[in-house]
Parts: structure tokens; sequence; C-alpha cells
């Protein structure tokens, strides 16, 4: 594996020649734009918006003229957003029992992976992406080149591990025991654990603090813990009340948002009790949400991050076509004389998939602040894959389904791309730069082609995407593709 524990060197310019560039960066305007600016206002045609610095500078109702040496585009018939989020993505392979042989192939090359992950996002539109699992130590050089102006890609910001899951080859994550494992398997599971695995569900609230404090100092920008354990059958609680307190006040405390994987609905109560920022797919149970439960979350303003792009469109439709196919089946067998059959039964008819999309209306029409957060993942390397993977999970691609899927659930337009974008940044602690377009905010955004408040799937019509400022060239991306195949 040639060393994958500790990641590759990739060549970047130095941090004194980005910043030299930054300075020599000429003032961009975008002239006579429809301006939708993500905070739910109404669109304002005919503006100016001008970019200088990486920052919005200023928007105003469109000039006759301009100043010479503005980089100048020209928005007549386009629509300008703010560049949306995703709070819910996985940047690299990760070992997992199903794909041990990309693991093993492509693991010292996880900062390539990145990269390449993050610019199909941007390509996408996606300006910022969570990675809320995944290898640590090779994302976080590849944010900090994409901060630094050195690499092209959407804005990182990284959970690492999540807090009480022992890594892909684990009780807690995949069923795994320590007693059957390799070790091939024991590495990637410290690898993806650093050193917060398992083993803090022993630990005393002031041991916890001590172990919250020396991750935090890894440099991770967000702190995502297991409420549960990974799968829905059993979902099992990981942290008590008093730990979870922990985590979500030492976390706080370093200005970091906090998310849950919860499964079960009191593990997600526990959670919103203890005062988190984000759930990660709410929806995503084994039975319909409690209404007081659906209140609480209402309450307590705390995000909910959907798998939208799982739950609608062509997915949703596939769903439906395979349930009736297995209820046809099913028909025809005895009834079921254990619990064990009837859940076999239940899994052939994905019944957990007309529960999420159940729980995620619900939840929408309770008013629920929402944002993307699509589980967009790798999986397996191209050259491993018995199928092709559709759309729904891909990077970028997943992220627009999930936008575009909000509507079918009962969002409108305006109230989707506002989950996109205002929301986004809200939940990942960003709102004070980002996820509108206002002055003073850091310019990221796209240009669209057409009205995404007349069909929301005009956000798929992208004139230009700019981020922290520059415009991005869109046709070049990804630069060094290795799992994506240009058509």
């Amino acid at each position: 594996m040639r060393g994958f524990i500790f990641g590759i060197s990739l060549c970047a310019c130095t941090l004194s020649g980005a910043i030299a560039a930054a300075a020599e960066q000429p003032t961009l305007i975008v002239t006579n734009v429809t301006l939708i600016d993500g905070t739910g206002a109404a669109p304002q045609p005919h503006m100016d918006v001008r970019i200088d610095g990486g920052h919005f500078v200023d928007i105003a109702k469109t000039a006759s003229k301009t100043v010479a040496g503005d980089v100048k585009i020209d928005g007549t018939g386009k629509f300008l957003v703010p560049g949306f989020f995703d709070n819910n993505a996985h940047l690299t392979v990760y070992g997992q029992p199903a794909r041990r042989d990309t693991s093993a192939k492509y693991g010292d090359r996880n900062e390539e992976l990145a990269l390449e992950f993050a610019q199909r996002t941007l390509k996408a539109g996606v300006t910022t992406l969570v990675d809320s699992y995944g290898v640590l130590p090779p994302s976080i050089e590849v944010r900090d080149r994409i901060n630094r102006g050195e690499a092209v890609g959407s804005r990182l910001l990284l959970a690492g591990n999540i807090l009480g899951w022992g890594g892909p080859f684990s009780i807690t994550f995949s069923l795994t025991k320590d007693a059957d494992l390799s070790l091939f398997e024991e590495k990637w599971n410290d690898l993806l654990a650093q050193g917060m695995g398992e083993e803090l569900a022993d630990l005393t609230p002031a041991e916890l603090r001590v172990a919250m404090d020396g991750y935090l100092d890894k440099g991770v920008d967000v702190i995502k813990y297991g409420g549960t354990s990974h799968f829905m059958r059993p979902s099992l609680i990981g942290f008590s009340p008093r730990q979870q307190a922990v985590i979500v006040a030492e976390a706080h405390k370093r200005g970091k948002p906090v998310q849950t994987h919860a499964t079960s609905s009191e593990g997600l109560r526990l959670a919103v009790e203890a005062g988190i920022d984000l759930i990660q797919h709410p929806e995503m149970m084994s039975r319909d949400l409690p209404d007081d439960l659906i209140q609480l979350i209402v309450s307590k303003r705390t995000f909910c991050g959907m798998r939208a792009n799982l739950i609608t469109g062509d997915a949703w439709r596939h769903h439906q076509a395979q349930r009736a196919e297995a209820e046809a089946r099913i028909a025809k067998m005895p009834p079921a004389t254990t619990s064990a059959e009837h859940w076999r039964r239940m899994d052939m008819l994905q019944e957990t998939f007309d529960i999420q999309r159940r729980n995620a209306v619900r939840l929408i029409a309770a008013g629920c602040r929402v944002t993307p957060a699509t589980d967009s993942y790798l999986g397996d390397a191209p050259e491993f894959r018995r199928v092709v993977k559709t759309e729904e999970l891909e990077p970028g691609s997943g992220t627009v389904l999930a936008i575009e899927g909000f509507v079918e659930l009962g969002m409108s337009p305006m109230q989707a791309i506002v989950a996109a974008t205002a929301n986004g940044a809200g939940a990942a602690y960003r709102s004070r730069d980002l996820g509108t377009i206002e002055k003073g905010k850091v310019a990221d955004f796209v240009l669209l082609e057409a009205d995404p408040l007349a069909d929301i799937h005009n956000i798929e019509k992208i004139s230009a995407v700019v981020a922290q400022g520059r415009v991005v060239d869109l046709s070049g991306l990804p630069e060094h593709p290795i799992f994506f195949k240009k058509l």
C-alpha cells in the first residue's frame, strides 16, 4: 500500500505566490443580472454586482458605464445565485468491507481523490462542501491548498471521524468484530478513527473533555458524533446525555458546529436536546418520526441535512418500480412466521425509503431548517464496479438532485435555493462570510442561463461559477481525473 497511512505529498505553489496572485486579480463585475441573493428576498432584476479582493464590494442597480480595467461578465438574461453548499459528503476512499480492493489500490492516493471530488462538485456550482466522514490527514492537505489558492476546488470543511465509531471495519460501522480483523483492516480503523473511536463510550465526561480538546487541535472544522451506531437495525445509542453535552460544549467553545448521525428517534432526541447544530439525514429512520420530536427539532432551530437526492426524481421512481415487483413476489409467499422473516420482507420492499420520504415531507412542512446533505461518495473504483454508479450519489450531481428534490418534497424553488445557500452556511457556522450575496461577503456564486424560480431544474444550466472571487474554468475540471471518466 506504499504507506497510505501517511498520505502523499503533492506539488504546490508557495503561499506567497498565491497571495501575490490574489493581489493582482482585477476587479470583476457582473452587469445587468437578475440577483437572487439567497436570503429569500424577491429577485432583483438589472443589477450590477462588483467583486474585488475575493469579496462582494458593491451591489447596485445597473449603471450605464463600468470602470476601465474591470473584467466584465454580461449578465443580461441571466440569474445570479450564491454558491451551493453540501453538508454531507465523503471525499476519500476509506476501507469498508465491500470496497477492500479499492482501498488497497487507491488508499495512498487520497489527496488526489479528494481534490478530484472537490473539483467535480465545484463544477456543479457547489462552492462549499462538508466532508462528514473521511480520512483526515490527506483531506487537510487538500483543504489548505484550496484555501491558499494553490488548487481549484470547492471549499472544504472537514469532520474526519464520526466520533465514537471505530473505523470502517468495526462493530459500530459495519458489525465487524475485532477478532476477525486483518492487519490491513486494523490500520484502516486507526487511520479513520484518529484516536476517537469506540473507546470514547467508556470515558467519563472529564476524560472525554480532554479527548475532545486533542481532536480539535488536529484542525477539524466540524464535529460529528455517532448518536447511534451506523446502521438502523439494531440502532444502538452511542453516548450518554452527559457525554453528548461535553462533545457539544467543547466544540462550541472553539466555534465549531456539531452534527450527529442517529438512526433511532430516541437517539436523535438525545442529540437534539444536547444542543447539536445539524442532524444528518433525520429522515433516515426505520419508523415514522414522532410528532413531538419534529416539534422539538423545529423549536430548537436545529438544521436538518437531508438526502433528498435519494428519495425523489429518478431514484424515487426506481424505488417505486422495485417495490411493486417485491410486493408481487411477497403476495405469493406464505405469511411470515418469525420476526427475521418479517424484516427480510421489509428489506425486499425497501420500506425505509418510503419512511424516509414521509419523514422528509413532514419535516419540511413543519418548517424545519433544511439543507442538502447528500452522502455523495467515491465508492468503488470504476474498474471494480459491477454496475454503473447512478447520478444521485456522484459528486456534484448528487447535490443538484437534492436541491431539485426539495421542491418535489414540498418546498418552493426559492425555499430550495435558500436551503442550499443561506441554510448551508448557517449549519456550517459560515453565515458571516458565506451563503448569501451581500456586500463584504466572500464572492462565491453561480451564474445561471435560466430562471431557477420558474423551474428549479434550471440550476443545471450553469453559465459561470465564481469561487473566492475567481472565475472557474469549468471545462478543465477535474484536472487530473482518476475515478471520473469524461464522455
